[in-house]
């Protein structure tokens, strides 16, 4: 399992959206101070000011995904389906990125001081996952010529 590099390209996309859940994903500037947008909500001084619990949902769905994928080695179409699937979470969590930051700015008149690395790492964990599908492929390709040789 550990030795294909298809499931060390899956591990690293799982490691990338753990990251992106845990770090900022932006930092804005407003009158009274500055608030942290996390997968959680929006911070000021350590207090939580706006939730956005379903942003931390659908990363932590994200998260499993890649864990099933992993796991499931035997079935390589299965693999490649998760995989998109997993793909079209991680741009739906950008979209609820882009709803949450577009819905809370005007609200408070902040303004974008600067981007977290939090919201970089799940195009990070797209690419990885695009690798990873397409070395599967290629293993369920291998696996068919093989199955025409005997």
């Amino acid at each position: 399992m550990l030795q294909r590099i298809q499931t060390v390209y899956l591990l690293l996309a799982s490691i990338c959206m753990v990251v992106s859940l845990l770090t900022n994903l932006a930092v804005f500037t407003y009158v009274d101070g500055t608030a942290y947008f996390k997968a959680m909500g929006f911070y000021n001084n350590g207090e939580m000011i706006f939730p956005t619990w379903s942003l931390l949902v659908i990363g932590i769905v994200s998260v499993i995904l890649f864990l099933l994928t992993v796991f499931i080695y035997k079935w390589r179409i299965l693999q490649i389906r998760f995989s998109i699937f997993n793909i079209f979470v991680m741009l739906g969590y950008y979209g609820l990125i882009a709803f949450y930051i577009l819905k809370r700015n005007p609200e408070v008149g902040s303004t974008f001081q600067n981007m977290g690395v939090g919201i970089v790492m799940p195009f990070v964990a797209i690419v990885f996952t695009y690798l990873a599908i397409r070395k599967i492929g290629a293993d369920e390709a291998l696996i068919r010529s093989l199955n025409r040789i005997r």
